[in-house]
C-alpha cells in the first residue's frame, strides 16, 4: 500500500510538473539532456557543480532552467573555451600538412578548411546547428577539387588526415577540461563524423552529377 500511494504521488508530481514546464521553462532532466544532446549522467554533474540552474521538486526530482536559447547556466566563458577548441584544430591540422607533406593547394583552400572547422565546432556547441551549410561546403570542396584537377586518392588521403586531426583535437580539447565525461565526448567524436560524413556525402553527390556531361563531351 505504501508503494502504491508513493507511486501514485510522483505521478501525480511529474504531471504538474510536466504542465508546468510548459508554462514556466523549467524541465525534467529527460527534457532538459534532450534539448541539450548531452546525457543524463553530465547534466547532473552540470548541476552539481553549479554550471546550471536547477531545483529539487519535493519529490526530489531534479527541475532545470530554459531559456530560448536553451538550459540557462551561469557564465563559464564557453565562447572561450569554443574558441581554443577551433584554434587547437587549426593548429593541429596545420602541423599535420608538414608532417604528412600535403600541404594546401592555395588560401582559397586553407580558406575551407577553416571555415570546415568552424563549421564542426558550432555543431559540437549548438546540437541544433544547420547542416545545410555542410552540404554547401562538401560542393564547394568538390569544385575546388574538379577544377584543379586533385584525384580520388588525393582527395581521400586529405579527407581522413582532416579528420584524425579534428577528432584529435576534440579528444584533447576535452581532456584539457579536466577528466571528460565518456559519454560527453563520445557524443562530441559521433556528432563530428556525422557532420564530416555529410560533407564526403555532398562532395560524392557533386562529382557524380559533373561527371556525366563531361563524358558526353570528349
Amino acid at each position: 500500500m505504501v508503494q502504491i500511494l508513493y507511486n501514485s504521488a510522483e505521478i501525480m508530481e511529474n504531471l504538474v510538473d510536466s504542465s508546468a514546464s510548459e508554462t514556466d521553462g523549467w524541465l525534467s532532466l529527460r527534457q532538459a539532456s534532450g534539448r541539450l544532446g548531452i546525457s543524463p549522467a553530465t547534466l547532473r554533474g552540470w548541476a552539481d557543480k553549479g554550471r546550471v540552474q536547477s531545483y529539487r521538486t519535493p519529490g526530489g526530482h531534479r527541475r532545470f532552467r530554459v531559456e530560448e536559447g536553451g538550459i540557462e547556466t551561469k557564465p563559464r566563458r564557453s565562447d572561450t573555451r569554443w574558441r581554443v577548441l577551433e584554434h587547437s584544430a587549426l593548429g593541429r591540422l596545420n602541423l599535420t600538412h608538414v608532417q604528412s607533406g600535403m600541404t594546401p593547394v592555395n588560401a582559397e583552400w586553407i580558406a575551407m578548411e577553416r571555415e570546415w572547422i568552424q563549421l564542426l565546432v558550432r555543431g559540437l556547441k549548438n546540437p541544433k546547428e544547420d547542416w545545410t551549410r555542410a552540404d554547401a561546403l562538401g560542393q564547394t570542396l568538390a569544385k575546388f577539387n574538379w577544377r584543379n584537377g586533385r584525384t580520388w586518392r588525393e582527395t581521400f588521403e586529405w579527407f581522413g588526415m582532416f579528420r584524425n586531426a579534428f577528432l584529435e583535437s576534440v579528444v584533447e580539447f576535452a581532456f584539457g577540461m579536466g577528466e571528460p565525461d565518456v559519454d560527453e565526448l563520445n557524443l562530441w567524436l559521433r556528432r563530428a563524423n556525422e557532420i564530416i560524413d555529410r560533407v564526403w556525402i555532398s562532395m560524392l553527390e557533386y562529382r557524380a552529377e559533373d561527371e556525366k556531361p563531361n563524358a558526353r563531351k570528349r
